[in-house]
């Protein structure tokens, strides 16, 4: 089972490689400056090349999506997003999620009060590992709500991470840090290194 390690440093780059800046509109104005580029040049072949790859466009596009993953019949989580791409014909495969994303979580039939919002994501379709990027929250059921901008998520050991600087509220304290681990349901959890402690009135 692959980690966070022995994927490296080139699967972390890549899976946040322009997180938070992709969107159909700067999509569409690199193509086409690709494309007339290669017509300046009046190069036949790169501007056949450059018009027939498929590597440019997703294979899919949704809007407004809801997507349900599920094990053994059992629904597992629950993905709401205002945009999915998928980029199967990528090397490596992903998928792109963005306008926002949204998980829930289940726990056997009953959803579970564990939410992931952020402002983008990718998965990396044959490793299940995920790049969350752009206002991250993460909030479970005591109460307890973690804010960051990069958090990774390994779907298939169900652990969630960052190297990134971290923000903990619990009941009456507020945590600072860089690095974090926890279960995906955010029920147990370590801060690496505790960077302040603050004593706040909930009230």
């Amino acid at each position: 089972m692959k980690t966070k390690e022995s994927l490296g440093l080139c699967s972390r780059d890549f899976l946040f490689y322009e997180i938070g800046h992709m969107n159909r509109t700067t999509f569409f104005l690199v193509s086409t400056s690709i494309f007339l580029l290669g017509a300046c040049r009046n190069d036949v072949k790169e501007v056949r090349e450059v018009s027939d790859s498929p590597r440019n466009y997703p294979l899919n596009e949704q809007i407004g999506a809801t997507i349900t993953y599920s094990d053994s019949g059992q629904k597992m989580l629950e993905i709401h997003a205002g945009l999915v791409q998928d980029y199967g014909n990528q090397d490596p495969a992903y998928v792109f999620f963005g306008d926002r994303i949204r998980v829930q979580f289940y726990n056997g039939k009953t959803l579970t009060s564990t939410v992931l919002e952020a402002d983008t994501a990718r998965q990396l379709k044959d490793d299940d590992l995920w790049a969350i990027g752009g206002n991250v929250v993460l909030t479970n059921g005591k109460g307890e709500r973690m804010k960051t901008e990069r958090l990774y998520w390994n779907k298939k050991e169900e652990r969630l991470y960052s190297d990134a600087k971290v923000q903990i509220r619990t009941d009456g304290q507020l945590i600072t840090g860089k690095g974090f681990e926890a279960d995906q349901e955010f029920n147990t959890y370590r801060i690496f290194k505790v960077q302040g402690e603050i004593t706040i009135d909930d009230e």
